[in-house]
């Protein structure tokens, strides 16, 4: 099962309007890691996850896991224009960033070194440490 985008969740599966604006509340507390959606007797519920498990139930229908802690909002809106194409604004509308930092974040990357970690510039005077390769689900 691939994790789907948040919007991706919530538009393409037929939630209702309600339970859609619920899940989307959800979503944005922080101590929610993943949401899944389920068929339960032909009608389509969610489950809310706080801890991600080792492996995820078999009737998961659907699946929103939290991005990766440590990545700025920015940040994120700069990999939505350098790797899916969004324009600024789309991508900071989406994330719910100013415009403004999104462009000061493309414009700092040209010419510098970027941390493969995070996606920000390498300041002067500072080394890049690859850390060990963590699991998705710990």
């Amino acid at each position: 099962m691939t994790p789907l985008p948040l919007e991706s969740f919530l538009v393409d599966l037929p939630w209702s309007d309600n339970l859609r604006h619920v899940l989307r509340v959800t979503a944005d507390r922080d101590n929610v890691k993943a949401i899944t959606a389920h068929r339960k007797e032909g009608k389509l519920t969610a489950q809310a996850w706080t801890r991600l498990p080792r492996q995820w139930p078999d009737e998961v229908e659907a699946l929103w896991v939290r991005p990766r802690p440590g990545r700025s909002k920015t940040m994120q809106a700069v990999d939505l224009v350098l790797k899916d194409g969004l324009t600024v604004y789309a991508a900071a509308k989406k994330i719910g960033v100013n415009q403004s930092a999104v462009h000061r974040a493309i414009q700092r990357r040209d010419d510098r070194e970027i941390c493969p970690c995070c996606g920000q510039v390498v300041r002067d005077g500072y080394a890049v440490k690859i850390p060990r390769s963590r699991s998705v689900f710990s």
